[in-house]
Order: C-alpha cells, then structure tokens, then sequence
C-alpha cells in the first residue's frame, strides 16, 4: 500500500490517506487478455459440442459446401464487431468502425440472401425455419455455449471504470455469441440464409442483453 508522503499542518503532523486508485485495477493489454479469453471461451464451446451436442451428421462432407464457411464467416464478422467495440470501450479511444462495417456487410448479405431465398422456398420448408422447436434450440445451444466467454470477459470489465456500463456488457455479449455461434455451426446442420441469418442473429443479440444486464448489475 504506498502512502503519501507525510506533511505538517501547524505543527501536527498530518498522514494523507492511502491513493484510492492503488487499489484498483488496471486493464492491460485489454486486446490480447480479451483475445485470450476468446480463444479459451471457444475451444471451451468445442468441447461442449463434442461431448454434449455431438457434431453435425454430415460433418466429414460439411466443409465441402460453401455455405459452410460462410456461416462460419457470417458468425465471426459479428464477434470481431463485439470484440473491436470492447476494447475500445476499455481504453475509451477513439472509434475504429472497421469491424462494425464488416458486420454489417455480412448482415446486408445475409439480408438479401434470406429474402432471396424465401421467395423460393417451398411455404412447408419455410415453415420449419419458423418452428418454435428449431429455433428455441438455436437460442438456447448458442446462449450455453457463450457462457464461458461472456463470464470470462465480464471479468476483464469488473477491472477498470466504465463510462457505459451496458454498452460494454453489451459488447461483451456479442463477442462471446459470435465466437460460441461460429462454433455452433459444426452441430447445426441448418444451410439456409434465413435460418442462419435470423435465429443465430437472434442468438447473438440475446447474449448481448445478457451480457448488459449482467454487467449493470455488477456496477451497482
């Protein structure tokens, strides 16, 4: 604990008190401890999709479709976006939108895929993409699997002083749905814009508000 230096007052002698920020702790090197925590969260994911989900039937021809990685890239675009937003809410810089423009690509791509596709689509077909069943269980896998990096990445916010408190709960929620949604798709069998680009959206976002609802709470 480092004091200040003792000073006279009149002749009393006075101690200031102990430099309050000493005991706070500081965020160092916030990129690499958050990307850290996402290569942890992810392998973390895996390994629950291995021993709890199980992969997706047709995982050995899986990578042979397209599809395949653009869901994978779809997922990813939208975790750098919360992880870039982050880090900057940690060191209150100045913003750097890149990541948040290639999210929003991706989300525009997936936006004119999904009502591409959806003229097309048989109305059954359609339907299933819509069933409470699938899409409760997207929520719910997604949401599971960013546990471990959401609480990881709570973490590193609970170390410094933010101005915005939700903001960057909610950035920490979209960085850890993103990577626990990437993962996801090696169980998820779905390959359709719509499904894809709605029901995981949906997923990710939820972590989000997770994520801002946990984080207000721990700056009461």
């Amino acid at each position: 604990m480092a004091f200040d230096d003792a000073t006279y007052d009149d002749g009393v002698l006075a101690v200031r008190r102990p430099d309050a920020s000493a005991w706070r702790p500081k965020a160092t090197r916030p990129a690499w401890r958050l990307a850290e925590i996402g290569v942890a969260g992810g392998l973390t994911a895996l390994l629950l999709v291995f021993f709890w989900l199980d992969l997706r039937p047709d995982i050995k021809v899986a990578h042979q479709q397209p599809f395949f990685w653009l869901k994978m890239a779809y997922t990813a675009a939208l975790a750098a976006a919360g992880f870039d937003g982050l880090v900057r809410l940690i060191r209150r810089g100045p913003p750097a939108p890149t990541a948040i423009v290639v999210a929003v690509i991706a989300l525009l791509i997936f936006a004119v895929g999904g009502a591409t596709e959806a003229t097309q689509l048989e109305p059954a077909r359609l339907a299933r993409l819509f069933s409470p069943a699938s899409v409760g269980a997207c929520f719910f896998n997604i949401i599971a699997l960013a546990l471990p990096t959401l609480l990881l990445s709570l973490t590193v916010l609970r170390g410094v002083e933010s101005e915005r408190p939700i903001l960057a709960g909610f950035a920490a929620g979209v960085f850890a749905g993103g990577v626990a949604a990437s993962v996801y798709g090696l169980h998820c069998p779905h390959s359709t814009f719509v499904f894809v680009g709605l029901w995981y959206l949906g997923g990710v976002l939820l972590c989000g508000l997770a994520g801002a609802a946990l984080n207000r709470l721990a700056a009461l």
